[in-house]
């Protein structure tokens, strides 16, 4: 993971990798089992009805299930794209900042000979300006990792509210269950460890995870 220490944050925090775990956890499948051969009876038309009713209920998770995996996928293509750009930013940073700590060196130079010698003022104003050049040059740079950081967190958002309107509502408590365990975690691919929230629905423990 990068460190960052050109730009001093991470304006896209994640890890692809635990959102590829995420996707591959939505493709579990639940075994039915079928009315017994032979079964017959108030029971056994009792257990056909509910058992329908099951298999109702464990299509629309699946299909919720599929959707999210959809979700996922374009999230980790972003997330990736912005790492590579924030990576590209970052090195930007650092060499400024080198080059800038060596302008800066350059004017106390210059300003100490100007102080004995008139004549070491042009030399002076030049280091001046190419100081105050990098130093524009890197907060262009840091603005645009600012602007990068906004757009990760609005579209992590975005990836939030996307799995609010998949998750299903059924009442199948234990797959609910892993499915809401499954997107809490998500909180953590973007800002850190799940806290909490990993009790709520799915997208609200997501949304929760970030801040």
């Amino acid at each position: 993971m990068a460190d960052y220490r050109g730009l001093g944050f991470d304006p896209a925090p994640g890890s692809a990798e635990a959102v590829a775990a995420a996707v591959a956890r939505c493709a579990f499948d639940v075994p039915v089992p079928g009315v017994p051969v032979g079964w017959e009876g108030a029971a056994a038309e009792g257990f056909a009805t509910r058992l329908e009713a099951v298999v109702s209920e464990l299509t629309a998770v699946r299909r919720a299930m599929r959707a999210a995996a959809e979700v996922l996928d374009a999230w980790a293509t972003t997330l990736l794209g912005n790492q590579r750009r924030a990576e590209d930013l970052d090195r930007r940073a650092l060499v400024l900042r080198r080059d800038l700590a060596d302008a800066a060196d350059e004017v106390d130079h210059a300003g100490a000979l100007a102080t004995f010698t008139p004549a070491h003022a042009e030399a002076h104003a030049v280091a001046v300006a190419r100081h105050d050049r990098i130093a524009r040059q890197l907060d262009d740079v840091l603005e645009e990792a600012r602007l990068l950081a906004r757009d990760h967190r609005a579209e992590a958002r975005r990836v939030a509210e996307r799995l609010r309107s998949e998750e299903p509502s059924t009442a199948l408590a234990d797959t609910l269950a892993d499915f809401s365990a499954l997107t809490a975690e998500l909180a953590s691919v973007l800002l850190g460890p799940p806290g909490p929230a990993a009790g709520r629905g799915a997208a609200e423990a997501f949304a929760a995870g970030l801040g």
